[in-house]
């Protein structure tokens, strides 16, 4: 590519933001808001169009956008700061730092491969054990793009080379299966934990702060879990009805795993270390409803904890990116949607929706706008983008029409991990699993469509019921 075409590209993709927020800003006032709140939507939706264009990294984005908001005055400096005290900021800051301990120290190996020396002797086995090794794994990382891109595609990867299916019509044997059904496991398993993705904890920050909602680490995971696990069990076992991989039986992968057990030999001390604050962490989490601390602060005591036994290395921490750019971008995009609830304007856009499904029912509602919400992720990069643009106003209109709170609060965070496996540009591990060749486009979108299809069936069949005996409404 040559330097002039990208950097037309850059000033096109720097060009639209700017555009939509300038238009935006000088468009008339509608009626039933202030203009500080309409110069607050504009600033939002400048942002939220300059994350999915990328003229400048997100973090950057995300510092322009907070000065803008104090240099016109649409948000005090207080304001427009107040995301960088959020808990909420500092939470999923602290479980990047356990998930750098589960790659440094190689547990996050060590667990993937002891599920395959177990249950790796046939194609589902393989599946279900690298699917489990993602479920023990997501509650200490949130990053998917880490937990499934760096630990569990590579593993997966190795054994279809060990198998001898390439893409093409060797994929067939096995590589189109395990490649697929890892990618559709981990929107899974991240729905099942509060820490399980990176969006999680800003949904549990827009429910507080707009819904007046407070979802705590435990109450997320007793909701999420069985509805959640349901679609975990039926997954696989669907894509292997849909794509009937040749190979049935598979001792070489489970011999691959014993063999890979046996040269990282036996735990180290860093792991155990690791292994004994992640156990501390889920117990803190757990019993938050008794302890009374918080999922913050037992975090922050994790990270501490972590650092003081030099289980993590804190130079190695200040060169991990994903985690500083999510203080960044988190905490600005905190500030932004509480500047958009506190001036009025998701109460405005609430109204507008709930106008535009007049007529239906509470639970119908609810039901229709958490189906629109998960396939409007097409025109989203990023799962936290998407949360941050729509969770807020789609969540309020289902509760304005009597859709119970708390169900509608967790329903649509469960959607906000489930519907960024619709494409391979929808969240991170997209590019990784679509780059290996083994789908066309196409094909990789019809069977992504069904699956999202079949778990949002699953979740709203299953979890109505669940929801119902847990007395949410």
């Amino acid at each position: 590519m040559s330097s002039g075409s990208s950097t037309g590209k850059k000033v096109i993709a720097a060009i639209i933001p700017v555009a939509i927020g300038g238009i935006i800003w000088l468009s008339p006032v509608p009626e039933g808001l202030t203009p500080q709140a309409w110069h607050m939507f504009a600033i939002f939706a400048a942002t939220i169009a300059a994350i999915l264009t990328q003229p400048l990294p997100s973090g950057a984005v995300m510092l322009i956008a907070l000065c803008v908001t104090i240099f016109t005055n649409t948000l005090t400096e207080a304001k427009a700061l107040s995301g960088f005290s959020s808990g909420t900021v500092w939470l999923i800051f602290c479980a990047y730092v356990l998930s750098l301990g589960f790659v440094t120290s190689g547990l996050g190996n060590r667990i993937a491969y002891k599920m395959l020396s177990l249950f790796g002797g046939s194609s589902l086995g393989i599946a279900y054990s690298l699917g489990v090794s993602d479920l023990i794994m997501a509650p200490a990382m949130p990053s998917v793009t880490a937990r499934s891109g760096g630990i569990i595609f590579p593993i997966a990867r190795s054994i279809n080379g060990v198998l001898g299916s390439a893409p093409g019509e060797t994929g067939k044997r096995i590589g189109d299966f395990l490649t697929m059904v890892c990618f559709q496991f981990t929107p899974i398993t991240g729905a099942i934990f509060l820490t399980g993705m990176a969006a999680n904890p800003l949904v549990t920050s827009l429910a507080k702060n707009s819904l007046d909602v407070e979802i705590t680490w435990g109450g997320w995971f007793i909701a999420a879990v069985v509805p959640a696990m349901v679609c975990f069990c039926l997954m696989p076992l669907l894509l292997y009805k849909i794509l009937n991989p040749e190979l049935k039986r598979t001792p070489e992968a489970k011999e691959m795993g014993r063999r890979s057990l046996e040269t990282l030999g036996a735990m180290t001390r860093v792991e155990k270390k690791v292994a004994f604050g992640f156990i501390l962490a889920l117990i803190g989490w757990g019993t938050s409803l008794i302890t009374g601390l918080s999922a913050t602060s037992v975090g922050l005591g994790l990270a501490a904890y972590l650092f003081a036994v030099r289980a993590v290395d804190w130079k190695a921490l200040l060169n991990d990116h994903a985690a500083w750019d999510t203080v960044i971008w988190f905490s600005v995009i905190i500030s932004l949607a509480g500047g958009l609830s506190d001036l009025g304007f998701i109460k405005w856009m609430a109204a507008i929706l709930g106008s535009s499904v007049h007529g239906f029912g509470a639970i119908q509602t609810f039901v229709l706008l958490g189906v629109l919400y998960i396939y409007v992720h097409y025109l989203f990069a990023t799962a936290s983008g998407h949360v941050a643009a729509l969770y807020v106003p789609f969540a309020a209109t289902a509760i304005a029409a009597g859709a119970p709170p708390m169900m509608v609060a967790i329903c649509f965070g469960i959607f906000s991990n489930l519907m960024w496996s619709t494409t391979e540009y929808g969240g991170g591990p997209g590019p990784i699993y679509f780059a290996q060749g083994y789908f066309e486009r196409a094909r990789f979108y019809k069977i992504n469509f069904l699956i999202v299809t079949v778990n949002v069936l699953l979740i709203f069949a299953v979890g109505l019921v669940w929801w119902k005996l847990l007395g949410y409404y």
